[in-house]
């Protein structure tokens, strides 16, 4: 009875964090290859928000470098501006665009230059969900920014 009872709720803890963390789903990341001579790049994705609550993008971190931010693109006097921001919100039943001219995130101090064709992973961490390891492709400098459409 006990083994059935210790089965029973380990596998509802499973489920239960599986259909948790769900509720977030990342589509379309890549990561630029890093310009010669540089040690920064930037990174862009869909996050969707498939929960009932809003959630707050707080951090982000990878192996490839110990100083990642999250950034947007401002208009400020006829100009644009590219200023650090603490958290990035995703309403529920929505999603946020980190793209090029908009959210985004940089990547500075890398540890050594990010190559076309291959891949990076990064940890996405939130407020109220479990933290996302999500594998991020290296796209090519000759390759155009994909531009997305919300």
């Amino acid at each position: 009875m006990k083994i059935r009872f210790s089965i029973a709720v380990l596998l509802s803890t499973f489920l239960s964090f599986n259909a948790f963390s769900a509720e977030l789903l990342v589509s379309e990341q890549y990561v630029r290859e890093t310009i010669p001579g540089t040690e920064i790049s930037s990174a862009y994705m869909i996050i969707t928000n498939t929960s009932a609550k809003a959630v707050k993008l707080t951090a982000v971190t990878s192996s490839v470098s110990e100083r990642i931010e999250m950034h947007e693109h401002v208009m400020t006097s006829d100009m644009m501006k590219m200023q650090q921001v603490q958290s990035i919100i995703i309403n529920a039943g929505d999603n946020v665009v980190l793209q090029p001219h908009g959210y985004h995130i940089m990547i500075f101090n890398l540890q050594q230059p990010l190559t076309a064709n291959t891949e990076i992973s990064m940890m996405l961490h939130f407020d109220n969900q479990p933290s996302m390891k999500i594998k991020v492709p290296v796209k090519g400098l000759n390759k155009p920014a994909k531009r997305h459409q919300p």
